[in-house]
């Protein structure tokens, strides 16, 4: 820093400066070469089209931005056979079965699952959080999150009565958004069976929740015995009823990350090559502003040498003739 400082202080140095420019524009084949792969530059074919000079201009990914782009395309490139055609083939299966024409309000329904979820997941975990911390064994200083209870509450048995209802229409066979035609008979009674459960206890759940309400209002009087109930509806009725929920929605669930992997592949697909040609433009900005800089510092460096190579061969044939 203090060499710089030197440097940019130093009194002849606008004078070095000026000479260095005129050095630099009065050696003309050094400017012509520079405009001349410039031109190159932007001649050349852009991505998706084949350059046959890709490896031409230094510190140019050409190759790789155009592999990129090819491996990318939506109707990219012939399938190979092996291994990579089987998981494309499964890849695909996938996709006809998370976003088939035949149902397709069925893949809006995985997404639903997959919500309801990991709802429930953080249901579970903010009941049990807080059941730990009333028998003793955690401190009251949970992490915020954790700390909603009233929103695992409440919600939790809101939700679960939701999953209940939809999943009992979905098996009657009334609903859209699960295919429970692939299902055979005894899964779907399973699932009639769980969906009752899932509503019923929501509904103590709430009946709980709402004599809580009004003890705490100094509505109603409590008793040891109603407030064991209370407790364990809104402390374990809740943890198992949305530990069920959860194991209802948990393999729709699942497909529901298949069907947003898959809508995310679909935007990458079509995106991304956007974005490689994009970069394409970019980096060719930047090769320029290189080429403009190496030639701005390198051309008095190189055009000593060069006017002695100059001197001495216009020497030589006159010290001959002598």
């Amino acid at each position: 820093m203090q060499f710089l400082n030197s440097v940019l202080h130093w009194q002849y140095l606008v004078i070095v400066v000026v000479i260095w420019l005129i050095v630099d524009f009065a050696w003309v084949g050094r400017w012509k070469s520079l405009l001349e792969r410039i031109s190159q530059l932007f001649s050349t074919p852009w991505i998706f089209s084949k350059d046959p000079q890709a490896q031409v201009h230094p510190l140019y990914p050409r190759v790789f931005l155009e592999q990129m782009a090819q491996a990318n395309l939506p109707t990219g490139g012939d399938s190979k056979s092996g291994s990579g055609d089987n998981l494309s083939r499964w890849w695909k299966s996938l996709g006809d079965q998370v976003l088939g024409n035949e149902s397709p309000l069925v893949s809006i329904g995985h997404v639903i699952s997959l919500l309801f979820f990991l709802f429930f997941i953080f249901a579970d975990a903010v009941t049990v959080a807080n059941t730990l911390v009333l028998i003793g064994i955690e401190s009251p200083n949970l992490p915020p999150l954790l700390q909603r209870l009233d929103l695992a509450i409440l919600g939790g048995a809101l939700v679960s009565a939701t999953v209940g209802v939809w999943m009992l229409i979905e098996m009657l066979g009334k609903g859209e958004f699960v295919a429970t035609q692939k299902m055979m008979r005894g899964q779907r009674i399973v699932y009639a069976v769980i969906s009752v459960f899932i509503t019923i206890f929501s509904i103590l759940v709430m009946l709980a929740l709402a004599g809580q309400r009004m003890i705490s209002l100094g509505l109603y009087t409590t008793t040891p015995q109603i407030n064991f109930i209370i407790s364990f509806s809104l402390y374990g009725l809740l943890a198992i009823n949305s530990s069920f929920a959860a194991a209802i929605t948990f393999s729709s669930g699942a497909m529901g990350i298949v069907v947003i992997l898959m809508l995310l592949a679909v935007v990458v697909s079509i995106i991304l090559p956007v974005l490689i040609f994009l970069i394409d433009l970019a980096w060719r900005g930047v090769i320029i502003l290189l080429e403009v800089i190496f030639w701005l510092v390198l051309t008095p460096i190189l055009a000593i040498p060069y006017g002695f190579g100059r001197l001495f061969r216009s020497a030589k044939p006159a010290k001959e003739e002598a």
